[in-house]
């Protein structure tokens, strides 16, 4: 019984972290996520769902869409850009309607799921670029927070007989060398 719930439990919790938010499911089971497979077959893939992110390197609004131009970053199984991995190019998102500037400024960190549609040449400064370009269905902004991870050395118990202290064994052993990080967390 107990071994039961625990696994149901654990079930549930890994389902729950790697669940992908409303506004980046797809309708195939298995849409490209990597910005790669669509460069190496740009004519093959056309057509095809994707789920795409990174971080947004440009934003232009035109009359009926907003064209986001995105360095890709591989994902997470829930679809949140990998921080501090290599990136595998970048591609223009044509969303529909008006994105904020302020909200979607360059830096940012964006998913996008839709429909490669083809390739358009472009510049990245003087540099000639031909950009796979997606016609956006779906899209999550993320924000990235930075947190305080600590790592406590292991402790070892100092007390040998009957003359250990009243307030636990390690009570006289100091809290020396713990050590703290920061990390970066992707976050909705």
């Amino acid at each position: 019984m107990f071994r039961t719930l625990f696994l149901g439990l654990i079930l549930i919790f890994m389902v729950g972290c790697a669940s992908v938010p409303a506004s980046l499911q797809t309708k195939t089971k298995n849409p490209i996520t990597d910005l790669r497979v669509i460069a190496e077959h740009p004519t093959v893939m056309q057509h095809q769902e994707v789920r795409l992110g990174g971080i947004i390197a440009s934003i232009k609004n035109e009359a009926k869409q907003t064209r986001v131009e995105i360095v890709a970053l591989p994902l997470t199984s829930d679809g949140r850009p990998i921080l501090n991995s290599k990136p595998q190019g970048r591609f223009i998102a044509n969303v529909p309607g008006f994105l904020d500037p302020m909200e979607y400024a360059k830096g940012r960190l964006l998913t996008v799921v839709g429909q490669y549609t083809g390739m358009q040449k472009g510049k990245v400064g003087q540099y000639d670029y031909t950009f796979p370009v997606v016609n956006v269905s779906g899209e999550q902004i993320w924000q990235v927070q930075q947190q305080i991870q600590m790592e406590t050395p292991m402790r070892f118990n100092r007390c040998i007989g009957i003359n250990c202290g009243f307030w636990g064994d390690d009570y006289f052993m100091p809290p020396f060398g713990i050590q703290g990080r920061v990390v970066d967390r992707v976050i909705m």
